[in-house]
């Protein structure tokens, strides 16, 4: 998968993803491989999201090597790979936990997230997340997302250890 974090969404729709699509220069976008400009369009899946707004479809696109062969969808930085949870939602929950103060408002601000939710995102963060970014000293900022692509090819809080590779 290709995470592009120069493209920022504010507001994540089937119509602000197409946009975020059309403004990337798929001709600068590197292979895993290390080829650069030979993506192409490949296919598209669905992959749902909790928003304020309700579960939202995505229909994501994937690009294709012609030189390797490797698929990678295209993801831009509010979304998390493998998790319905988006990654605001995702830091809004971990700095509640460490302050030690309540997931409350962060409930009643998306009504999709729950309690089950909760607990996955802060079990998965102490297992998998807390000690890596303390470990770097990584500091939950602007620059997460880069920092954790760079230093783990994985966006925070991605549980599956495939590899992410970060598009400026």
């Amino acid at each position: 998968m290709i995470t592009n974090i120069s493209i920022k969404i504010k507001y994540l729709s089937q119509e602000n993803y197409n946009i975020f699509l059309d403004s990337i220069p798929f001709h600068k976008l590197t292979c895993s491989c290390g080829r650069s400009g030979h993506l192409t369009k490949h296919a598209y899946y669905t992959r749902t999201a909790k928003t304020t707004e309700g579960p939202l479809a995505l229909r994501i696109l994937r690009v294709k090597c012609k030189c390797c062969g490797k698929t990678h969808a295209l993801f831009p930085e509010c979304i998390v790979p493998y998790s319905q949870i988006l990654l605001e939602d995702h830091l809004k929950i971990i700095t509640a936990y460490n302050s030690k103060i309540s997931f409350e408002p962060i409930m009643m601000s998306n009504l999709y997230i729950d309690e089950s939710n909760i607990r996955y995102i802060i079990k998965k963060y102490l297992r998998h997340w807390k000690e890596r970014i303390a470990a770097f000293f990584i500091s939950m900022d602007a620059n997460l997302t880069y920092r954790c692509l760079c230093s783990f090819k994985r966006q925070f809080m991605q549980i599956k250890c495939t590899s992410n590779i970060v598009s400026a």
